[in-house]
C-alpha cells in the first residue's frame, strides 16, 4: 500500500474535465451493474431488501453525481473579493485545491453507498483516491473493486482488500484526507493512527440518535414515519432511530400505533422480502444478549425471528438507563421507549448523553421547534421524519463530538475534500510603506488616521 500511495502522491491531480469524465463514466457502470450490485449486497446479508438496496445504494449515489455534475463547475471557480480599503485596490481569493490522496474507510451496513458518496466528494475535488470497504460484506468489497477497476486505473482510484490489520496499516498511511465511516469506538483508533502523519480526518461515526415527540403531535403519523426509519435495513443504520421520548400519558397508544405500522409495513418478518436480515451471526448474537436483564413483560416482538438471520422488530418498554441497552448504539431492530414529564426533561435526558449523529424532533409548535434547535447539539435535525434528510442534495451531512467530524454531500463534500488556499494579490499601487519602518512623524500622523 506505502509504494501505492507514493506512486499516486507522484501523480497530478485531476483535472476539471477529467473529474466530470470520471463521474459520467462512474454513473454508467453504477447503471450498467445495478441488478448485480444489489444482488451481491443481499447475498452478504444473507437477505437484503431488494427496495432497500435499489433506493439507499444506488439511487443516492447516482442523484448525487447528477447533482455534483451540474454544480462541480461553479464549486471550483476561486472566490475573489476586493482586499480591505486600507489595502486597496489590491485583492484576496480563496482557491479550492486537491488535497493528494484521500483514503476512503467504508463500513458494511451500506457496503456501496458509503464508498461512493465519499469518492464523488473526493473526484469532484480532484483527488485520487485509496478505498478500503468493510470485510465484514466481502462479496460487496470484491464488487466493489471489480467496478472501479472498470472506471479508474490504479494510479487513480485504488482498492485495498483485507481484514482488521489492513484497515489498521491503511489508517496509518501519509496518506492527505481520510473519511472514515463507522463506529465512535473504531474511530478513535483510526484517529490515533492517523495523527502520526497528521492526516486530517473526516469521521462519520454514530451513536444514540433521539425520537423526541411533542404532545402535540399526531401519534399516528409519528409512529408511521418511526417504523419506515427504525426498521429501514433492520435497523442497522447509523442514523436510524435509537430511542423515543415521550410522556408518560401517551406512551400505550403510542405502543398501539407502532405495533399497527409495523404490522402492515412488515408482516411476518421472518419471511417478508421487504425485511432485511442482520448482517452476520456475531451481531445477531450481540442484539439478541441486549436484550438480556430486561422483565418480558416490558418487551414486545412483533413476529417470529425462528432460526434465520432475520430479527423480528421488538419494542422496549422503559428501560433502566444503566443497561446496555442505553449506553450503546443499538444498531439493529430493537427499539426502546422512554418516559418524560415534559419537554425540558427530555432536554436534559438527550443533553446528558453524548451528542447524536440526528435528533428527531415530532412537533408542529415553532417554539417547541425554536427550543430544540437552540438548547440541544446534534449532527443533524429531523423535523417530522426519520431517515430521509440524508437523501437532500446540498445538505451537509456529519457529526458532532462522539458522532465524528466533518460533513459531506454536495458543496460540502467537495470543501471536505479540498485545500481551500487563501491567496492575496498584492497591486502595484499601494501604501504599505506607510506602516513600516522607520516610523517618521509623518507616517505616525498616516497610522493615526486610518486607526480612527
Amino acid at each position: 500500500m506505502k509504494t501505492q500511495l507514493k506512486s499516486m502522491q507522484a501523480l497530478p491531480p485531476f483535472t476539471l474535465n477529467e473529474r466530470i469524465t470520471h463521474l459520467k463514466n462512474l454513473s454508467k457502470v453504477i447503471k450498467q451493474r445495478q441488478a448485480e450490485i444489489i444482488s451481491t449486497i443481499s447475498e452478504d446479508f444473507s437477505h437484503r431488501s431488494e427496495h432497500e438496496s435499489l433506493l439507499a445504494e444506488v439511487m443516492v449515489c447516482l442523484d448525487e453525481i447528477n447533482y455534483t455534475l451540474k454544480q462541480i463547475k461553479q464549486w471550483v471557480r476561486a472566490k475573489t473579493w476586493h482586499a480591505d480599503w486600507k489595502f486597496f485596490p489590491s485583492k484576496c481569493s480563496i482557491t479550492p485545491q486537491p488535497k493528494g490522496v484521500v483514503g476512503i474507510m467504508a463500513p458494511w451496513n451500506y457496503p456501496f453507498n458509503l464508498v461512493v458518496g465519499p469518492l464523488i466528494a473526493a473526484i469532484a475535488a480532484g483527488n485520487r483516491v485509496m478505498i478500503k470497504p468493510s470485510e465484514i460484506t466481502p462479496k460487496t468489497a470484491s464488487l466493489t473493486q471489480t467496478l472501479m477497476a472498470e472506471v479508474f486505473s490504479a494510479d487513480e482510484v485504488y482498492v485495498v482488500l483485507g481484514g482488521a490489520e489492513v484497515a489498521n496499516e491503511f489508517s496509518g498511511l501519509p496518506l492527505d484526507h481520510i473519511l472514515f465511516t463507522g463506529s465512535t469506538q473504531v474511530g478513535k483508533i483510526i484517529m490515533r493512527n492517523a495523527s502520526e502523519n497528521l492526516t486530517p480526518l473526516t469521521l462519520e461515526l454514530g451513536g444514540k440518535s433521539p425520537v423526541l415527540i411533542g404532545d402535540d403531535y399526531n401519534i399516528d403519523k409519528a409512529a408511521k414515519s418511526i417504523v419506515a426509519g427504525k426498521w429501514f435495513n433492520a435497523g442497522q443504520t447509523c442514523l436510524a432511530p435509537d430511542y423515543i421520548l415521550i410522556d408518560a400519558a401517551r406512551q400505550d397508544e403510542l405502543i398501539e400505533h407502532l405495533k399497527k405500522h409495523i404490522n402492515k409495513a412488515f408482516p411476518k418478518p421472518d419471511d417478508n422480502p421487504d425485511y432485511s436480515c442482520v448482517v452476520n451471526p456475531r451481531h445477531h448474537q450481540r442484539l439478541t444478549d441486549l436484550l438480556d436483564g430486561i422483565d418480558e413483560q416490558q418487551i414486545y416482538q412483533l413476529g417470529k425471528a425462528g432460526d434465520s438471520r432475520k430479527m423480528a422488530p421488538t419494542l422496549v418498554v422503559n428501560p433502566p438507563t444503566s443497561h446496555p441497552l442505553m449506553q450503546n448504539e443499538i444498531f439493529g431492530p430493537i427499539l426502546p421507549i422512554i418516559t418524560t414529564e415534559n419537554l425540558s426533561e427530555s432536554i436534559d435526558f438527550i443533553n446528558a448523553r453524548d451528542k447524536p449523529l440526528t435528533l428527531y424532533l415530532f412537533s408542529n409548535r415553532r417554539e417547541t421547534i425554536k427550543t430544540i434547535k437552540e438548547q440541544t447539539q446534534s449532527g443533524s435535525l429531523s423535523i417530522n421524519e426519520t431517515l430521509v434528510h440524508f437523501a437532500q442534495k446540498g445538505l451537509p451531512f456529519g457529526g458532532i463530538g462522539h458522532s465524528g467530524m466533518g460533513s459531506y454531500h454536495g458543496y460540502q463534500g467537495f470543501v471536505s475534500m479540498s485545500h481551500m488556499k487563501s491567496v492575496y494579490y498584492q497591486s502595484k499601487i499601494n501604501f504599505n510603506d506607510m506602516v513600516r519602518a522607520p516610523i517618521t512623524q509623518f507616517k505616525e500622523k498616516f497610522i493615526a488616521m486610518i486607526n480612527r
